[in-house]
C-alpha cells in the first residue's frame, strides 16, 4: 500500500503574519491510508511525537474538521504554521482520544558542506521564502540560481534523493553559493497568489526576484552568477538572462517550439511508447489537433471548448482540466504565454554563454533538435557561446534509465526509487566543469560528458608505465617487461609489435607513425633488468629498434619524454622541427639527453648537481621547461623537487621543494600556459602518515602551493592529467581522482590501480580526449 510522508508534501498559502516567515507545520508522521481512515504508520518527529501519536491510531478530526481522506488532512494542513493550536481526534483501541499541543515547524534543511540560510524576499503583497546554501569558504563566491519545472511543488527541504538536491549539493559541493526561491504561494511563502493561479509572466517576475535576491549578497561575486533551469525553467531561465546579464546558462530538458507544435508532438512520441497501434496514436493526435489549435491559436475558452462532449472527454482525460480554468494543475494563460512567448527572441538577447544539456532517453522533453536549435541560435548572434551536451540513456529528471521505451515504462509503473538511485552524475560533472571554465573567463569549449572506460589488454601483474598517440586512432603502450604494443583503431585492439626481453621499458614518444623513442629504466633498480641501454629509436613504427647514439656522460636510465614541435618556415611553407627532451631517472643517477635535430644527434648531461632523481619533463618550448625530480637517492632523505629553466637545460633553478621526508614529485600537466599541476608522492614508513597532496601553480611554474587531494597512506599518486585549468585527474595506488574545481575538491573516479600516466588530447575540433595507463589501459571519451 502506498505510504505517504506528510510534512514533506505539503503545500501552502498563509497571510503574512509578521515579517519573519513563520514555519509551515509539519505532522511529523507517516500517513497510510487503510479501509478504515488514514493510519499513523510511523512517529517520526515534532508534532506526532508532541501530541504522543502511536502507530496504528486512526485519523478522524484536526480541530474539529473532518479527515476522510488524504486530501482533506493536505488542505488542512495546508493552512496550519508552527505554534498555532492543534486538537487532533484519533481512535485508538477502540476508543476516541482528544490529542492537544502546538504544531512544530517542518523541519530545516542540514548540511555538512555549507551553511543553510532560510531567507525571505518581497513578492507582489507578500514574502517568498528564498533558501540559500552558502559553502563554508571566505570571500565572494560563485553562484547559481536554480530554476525548476512547472509544477507547483515546495522545493524546502528535499530528501537526499530527489535529483533537484542532487544538483543543488553537486554545486555546493563546486564552491558555489546556491539560492532556490519558492514559487509563489508554496512552502511558507506568505500572502502571495496560489502557485496554481498565477501565469507564466508571473513566475518570470518570480524568479527575478530571486535572481535579485542572489546579486544582493555580500559574499557572492556577480559576474559569475550562472542559472541553471530545467524543464519549463528551460524557458523561464533565457527570459530572465534576456534583460539581467548573468555569466551563463544551464538548460536542461526544453523546447524551442510553439506550445501548439509541441504538445502534438509530445503526444505522438508518448503514444507510440504506450503501445498504441500507429493508426490508433495518429488518430488521436488528429483528434488532438482541432482542440489544441482552437485553444492554444484561435485563443477559445477551455469552457467554451468543453461544451463539445468529445473535446471535454479529451480535456478531462489528458490535458487534467479541472472544469473552470486550469489544465495541468496550472492556469490556463500560463500556458497560452508559453505558447505566445518568443524563446528564440529570448535567446538571441541573452549575452550569457550557454550550455544547452540533453537526455537522449527524456519522453518529455523529447526533440534533440529543440536542444540544437538553440545552440545555432545562440551561436548565430555571439558565435562559440554556445554549447551542446548529450546524455546517453538519461531521461527528464537526469536518471541513467535505458532507453527511451525503458524510461518511459519505468516512469509510469511508478518505479521512482528506482530512478532517483540512477541520476546520472555526468549531468552536474558536466555543468560544473562548464561553469568553472565560464566564470573563470576561460573560452568555453563544447564539453560533452566523458568517462574513462577500461580497454581490452593483455594482462599483466604490475604497473605499465607510458601510453602515446599520434592521432585519435594510433597508439602505442609499453610495460616493465619489454614489451611494446600498437592500435590503429583508437585502442579497441592491440597487437603486440616488439618485445625485447631484459628491458623494462620506462617512457615513450612518437613523432609521426614511424618515428618514435623508447626510454628504458635501466639495470640495478628493478629484478630481472639486464640492458644498459637507456634510448633506443625506430625508424618504421616500432617495428625494429636501434640503440641510440649520443654525447656525454652515461646515462644509466630513463623515465620521461617530451617533444616539442616548432614551426618554420621552408621554401614557403610550413614545416616543423622538433625538439625532444629524455630524463631520468628513479634511484638515480639524474641525467638529461636532448636532440634538437629530430633524434637524429643526442646530447646528455648530468643534472646531479640540481637533484638526485628526475621523473618527469614537460618543455613549453625549445627552452623553458619543468622537471620533477628528488634531492637525495635515499628517500628516507629525500624532499620532492621542482626545477625550471630557460635556457634549454643547460641550467636548472630550483621554484618548489617539500620540507618533509621520503618525498617526490612524480609527474606533471600544464592545460594552460600558467596553470599546471604535479603529483607529490609519499614514501613513508608511518602509516599515520596518511595526507597525499598535488601542487599547483598559476603563473607558470614560478612558484608552486600544496593542495590536498586525500588523507590515504595507500593513494601513494602517480600520473596526472589536465582537461582545463579545473578539470583534471591524478591516478594513485589504489583509485583514481577527479577535481572540477582545480584542486580544491577531489571525488574518485575509476583509472584502475597505479594509474603511471595520463596523456590528453584535442582532436580536429578541440575536444579532450585522453589515455591511461597503470596496471590496466584507459581511454577517456
Amino acid at each position: 500500500m502506498k505510504k505517504i510522508w506528510l510534512g514533506v508534501l505539503l503545500l501552502c498559502f498563509e497571510a503574512l503574519v509578521a515579517q519573519s516567515l513563520i514555519r509551515k507545520a509539519a505532522l511529523g508522521a507517516q500517513i497510510e491510508p487503510t479501509a478504515n481512515g488514514l493510519q499513523i504508520a510511523k512517529v517520526i518527529e515534532g508534532t506526532a511525537v508532541q501530541l504522543h501519536l502511536k502507530e496504528g491510531d486512526i485519523l478522524q478530526s484536526l480541530n474539529g474538521e473532518p479527515l476522510p481522506d488524504y486530501p482533506a488532512l493536505v488542505n488542512l494542513m495546508s493552512t496550519k504554521r508552527a505554534g498555532d493550536k492543534v486538537v487532533l481526534s484519533v481512535l485508538r483501541n477502540g476508543k476516541t482520544l482528544q490529542l492537544k499541543g502546538k504544531f512544530s515547524g517542518k523541519p530545516l534543511e542540514t548540511s555538512a558542506v555549507s551553511e543553510v540560510i532560510y531567507d525571505q524576499a518581497a513578492y507582489k503583497q507578500g514574502q517568498l521564502r528564498v533558501i540559500i546554501n552558502r559553502p563554508k569558504k571566505e570571500g565572494k563566491l560563485p553562484a547559481m540560481l536554480f530554476i525548476p519545472g512547472y509544477t507547483c511543488s515546495s522545493i524546502d527541504n528535499l530528501p537526499d534523493y530527489h535529483p533537484y538536491k542532487r544538483i543543488i549539493d553537486a554545486y555546493v559541493a563546486g564552491g558555489y553559493v546556491t539560492l532556490r526561491i519558492e514559487k509563489s504561494g508554496l512552502g511558507d511563502s506568505q500572502n502571495t497568489p496560489p502557485c496554481e493561479s498565477c501565469d507564466l509572466k508571473d513566475e518570470i517576475e518570480n524568479f527575478e526576484v530571486g535572481l535579485q535576491k542572489l546579486r544582493s549578497l555580500p559574499y557572492v561575486d556577480t559576474t559569475k552568477i550562472i542559472i541553471v533551469g530545467h524543464s519549463m525553467g528551460g524557458i523561464v531561465a533565457p527570459a530572465l538572462s534576456a534583460n539581467h546579464p548573468v555569466a551563463g546558462v544551464i538548460v536542461y530538458g526544453t523546447t524551442a517550439k510553439s506550445w501548439f507544435e509541441y504538445q502534438l508532438e509530445m503526444y505522438r512520441v508518448q503514444n507510440e511508447l504506450a503501445g498504441m497501434e500507429p493508426l490508433e496514436y495518429e488518430q488521436s493526435i488528429r483528434d488532438q489537433y482541432e482542440l489544441n489549435y482552437r485553444f492554444f491559436v484561435e485563443k477559445e475558452s477551455l469552457a467554451e471548448l468543453a461544451k463539445d462532449p468529445k473535446k471535454e472527454a479529451v480535456l478531462t482525460s489528458q490535458w487534467m482540466y479541472n472544469g473552470v480554468d486550469k489544465i495541468y494543475g496550472r492556469n490556463m494563460e500560463y500556458w497560452r504565454q508559453i505558447q505566445d512567448m518568443p524563446h528564440l527572441e529570448h535567446w538571441k538577447k541573452t549575452t550569457a554563454n550557454v550550455l544547452v544539456q540533453f537526455g537522449e532517453s527524456d519522453f518529455q522533453a523529447f526533440s534533440k533538435a529543440d536542444h540544437e536549435q538553440i545552440v545555432r541560435t545562440v551561436n548565430y548572434y555571439r558565435p562559440g557561446t554556445a554549447t551542446l551536451a548529450v546524455f546517453p540513456q538519461t531521461d527528464h529528471y537526469y536518471a541513467k534509465s535505458g532507453t527511451m521505451k525503458e524510461a518511459y515504462d519505468k516512469f509510469n509503473q511508478q518505479r521512482y526509487g528506482e530512478l532517483f538511485e540512477a541520476f546520472n552524475t555526468e549531468v552536474t560533472r558536466n555543468a560544473l566543469e562548464w561553469g568553472n571554465q565560464v566564470i573563470a573567463g576561460q573560452p568555453v569549449a563544447a564539453p560533452s560528458p566523458k568517462k574513462w572506460t577500461k580497454l581490452t589488454t593483455e594482462p599483466y601483474p604490475g604497473k605499465q608505465d607510458d601510453i602515446y598517440f599520434i592521432d585519435e586512432k594510433t597508439g602505442w603502450y609499453i610495460n616493465g617487461s619489454g614489451a611494446l604494443y600498437h592500435t590503429t583503431d583508437s585502442g579497441a585492439t592491440w597487437e603486440k609489435r616488439y618485445e625485447k626481453k631484459g628491458s623494462f621499458f620506462r617512457t615513450l614518444a612518437f613523432l609521426d607513425e614511424q618515428n618514435g623513442f623508447i626510454g628504458t629504466v635501466g639495470t640495478d633498480y628493478f629484478p630481472k633488468v639486464t640492458d644498459t641501454i637507456p634510448l633506443y629509436r625506430t625508424k618504421d613504427g616500432g617495428k625494429t629498434w636501434t640503440a641510440v647514439d649520443y654525447k656525454g656522460p652515461y646515462v644509466k636510465g630513463l623515465c620521461a619524454i617530451d617533444v616539442v614541435k616548432e614551426p618554420f618556415i621552408n621554401h614557403g611553407k610550413t614545416d616543423y622541427k622538433y625538439h625532444i627532451f629524455a630524463v631520468g631517472r628513479v634511484g638515480s643517477p639524474a641525467n638529461l639527453m636532448v636532440s634538437h635535430d629530430g633524434g637524429d644527434t643526442w646530447v646528455s648531461q648530468s643534472m646531479n648537481d640540481n637533484c638526485k632523481m628526475l621523473f618527469d619533463i614537460k618543455m613549453f618550448d625549445k627552452n623553458n621547461g619543468i622537471v620533477c625530480a628528488a634531492t637525495s637517492a635515499d628517500i628516507a632523505q629525500s624532499n620532492a623537487l621542482l626545477l625550471k629553466t630557460s635556457d634549454g637545460g643547460k641550467t636548472w633553478r630550483k621554484v618548489y621543494q617539500s620540507n618533509r621526508p621520503y618525498e617526490t614529485t612524480w609527474k606533471v600537466s600544464f592545460p594552460t600556459e600558467k596553470v599546471g599541476y604535479a603529483t607529490l608522492q609519499s614514501y613513508h614508513l608511518d602509516p599515520t602518515v596518511k595526507q597525499q597532496r598535488v601542487l599547483k601553480t598559476t603563473d607558470g611554474g614560478e612558484s608552486w602551493v600544496e593542495l590536498d587531494l586525500v588523507e590515504d597512506a595507500g593513494a601513494r599518486q602517480f600520473g596526472i592529467g589536465f582537461l582545463t585549468e579545473n578539470h583534471g585527474f591524478v591516478g594513485t595506488m589504489n583509485s583514481g581522482y577527479e577535481t572540477l574545481d582545480g584542486g580544491k575538491t577531489w571525488q574518485k573516479t575509476d583509472l584502475g590501480r597505479a594509474c603511471n600516466k595520463i596523456r590528453i588530447y584535442h582532436d580536429a575540433n578541440k575536444q579532450p580526449y585522453g589515455y591511461a595507463i597503470g596496471v590496466e589501459v584507459f581511454k577517456l571519451k
